[in-house]
């Protein structure tokens, strides 16, 4: 039958607008602005919190067409940790990158070296705690035992990324000094089994030194007194977060079904959906920070 242009144009009219993912990726964060802010610590602006997640996803695009639950997920974990994620001082980044076991795109929440050192400090705990690089024009000597020891004298050279040699991490317990060093091969070895590394968004491939620097404050961390949120940073940094993580998060009235595959919004199989556990992985390294 042919229509006439008047016909054409009602039908188009009549045609239900597709929901876009920044719409939906809105909307799922506005009907939980409620859960963001309680997620917050103590001074930090709910409203606030919100746009800067939104502008994390307006500055990397990619962001939109990730799974927009796991997105939630990874931005109220950056609230609960009180880290502001995607900004120049790098505490924190949400990086999308393919779920080959699911076959979608969804976001990890990645915390930067400073983040790490932040949530050390904001504890109280201890009364120092820094990261260091070591270079090959270096001199470095280090001992363990019953009496370690360390000692390194920076050269006069630039800090080529391709001549990084250790990384190690200092703090002081009490007056005590306590550190941890690690070796190239380990740093390369915590990248390459990491899942957050495999996005071509991931501090790891422009940042190199500073999440080696992350490695060894996440590694010494694990010996350290802890709160709530350094542990939280622990068991959360570089993990694909599920719904079980949150507690229960709102739907909404909003259409996903022309944007994501709602399946997708379950938690999967293999993962405890009360406590996002994954349950058919086998345990990683010693060596994975």
């Amino acid at each position: 039958m042919t229509l006439t242009v008047k016909q054409a144009v009602d039908k188009v009219d009549n045609t239900p607008a597709k929901v876009t993912p920044k719409e939906v990726l809105r909307g799922l964060l506005e009907q939980n602005k409620e859960a963001v802010g309680a997620s917050l610590p103590s001074g930090f602006s709910q409203d606030r919190f919100v746009r800067l997640l939104l502008t994390a996803a307006n500055t990397n695009p990619e962001l939109f067409e990730c799974d927009p639950r796991s997105f939630l997920a990874a931005g109220v974990g950056a609230a609960q940790l009180g880290l502001e994620p995607n900004d120049a001082r790098g505490l924190a980044y949400l990086i999308p990158f393919k779920d080959n076991r699911r076959n979608l795109k969804v976001v990890q929440l990645i915390i930067g070296y400073r983040g790490m050192l932040d949530l050390a400090r904001r504890s109280g705990m201890v009364s120092s705690i820094n990261a260091f690089s070591v270079f090959k024009q270096d001199r470095f000597e280090y001992q363990l035992g019953l009496e370690p020891s360390l000692m390194h004298v920076p050269g006069d050279h630039d800090e080529n990324p391709d001549d990084l040699s250790h990384v190690y991490a200092v703090a002081k317990v009490n007056g005590d000094p306590q550190f941890v060093v690690l070796t190239r091969r380990q740093i390369d070895k915590t990248k390459a089994q990491s899942q957050g590394a495999k996005s071509k968004y991931s501090p790891w491939n422009g940042f190199y030194v500073e999440m080696a620097l992350k490695t060894a404050i996440r590694r010494l961390c694990k010996w350290l007194p802890q709160t709530v949120e350094v542990a939280q940073a622990l068991d959360t940094d570089e993990r694909d977060l599920v719904i079980g993580d949150l507690g229960v998060i709102g739907h909404g009235d909003i259409d996903y079904g022309d944007v994501v595959d709602t399946k997708a919004l379950e938690a999967p199989a293999n993962v405890d959906a009360a406590t996002g556990e994954i349950l058919d992985v086998e345990p990683q390294s010693e060596l994975v920070s």
